[in-house]
């Protein structure tokens, strides 16, 4: 699907001697992040606008998208399986933070955030036996991760102050998905070495 469509428009740049032979693998690679992250930015904005709550996917998109990208987690086995669980997720995520507008469940939902921020900050980063990263990697990635976990965790804390619940339910959401995410990566990193 969509990587097939990045080997497409890879192609036709080649082809079309606007980029050379050499670079394909990067191209396709960055045609396959553009394409995913705008096709899931709009899953999720359509869902916001579904449920009333544009503003607060918007803020989830992009707390998400920024942990995501430096803390990893689980990988689907197909970019199938990864579609349908990424838009099962997306899914999921606003309808609680819908949820979280409607009724008062804020104590649930910071504990379940202190969870969360305990596991990333002990799992991150998980990468993936396709892509394993070096020590050196690992310890930038985990860096950036702590920074990025300590931003929105600052964003959460000043919002629960001022009260501003359109920052802190998204926020804490996108923290929620990520915690389970490196948890269900650690666990099947684990069954691999074991099995």
């Amino acid at each position: 699907m969509i990587n097939d469509l990045g080997k497409r428009l890879t192609n036709t740049l080649i082809n079309n001697q606007q980029i050379d032979e050499s670079e394909r693998r990067l191209y396709e690679y960055g045609f396959f992040l553009l394409i995913s992250n705008v096709m899931y930015f709009a899953i999720t904005f359509a869902m916001g606008s579904i449920l009333k709550i544009i503003s607060e996917s918007i803020i989830f998109y992009i707390a998400f998208n920024l942990i995501r990208g430096y803390a990893g987690g689980y990988h689907a086995s197909s970019e199938l399986k990864c579609w349908v669980a990424t838009t099962v997720s997306i899914f999921l995520c606003l309808g609680i933070v819908k949820l979280c507008n409607l009724y008062n469940i804020k104590t649930v939902i910071i504990f379940l955030t202190i969870v969360a921020a305990v596991l990333i900050f002990l799992l991150c980063p998980l990468d993936t036996p396709e892509k394993p990263l070096t020590i050196k990697e690992k310890k930038y990635f985990r860096k950036k991760s702590w920074k990025i976990l300590l931003i929105i965790l600052t964003i959460i804390c000043l919002s629960l102050s001022f009260k501003i619940n359109a920052l802190i339910y998204p926020c804490s959401v996108s923290l929620i998905l990520e915690g389970i995410l490196l948890f269900l990566g650690k666990i099947k990193e684990i069954r691999k070495k074991n099995g």
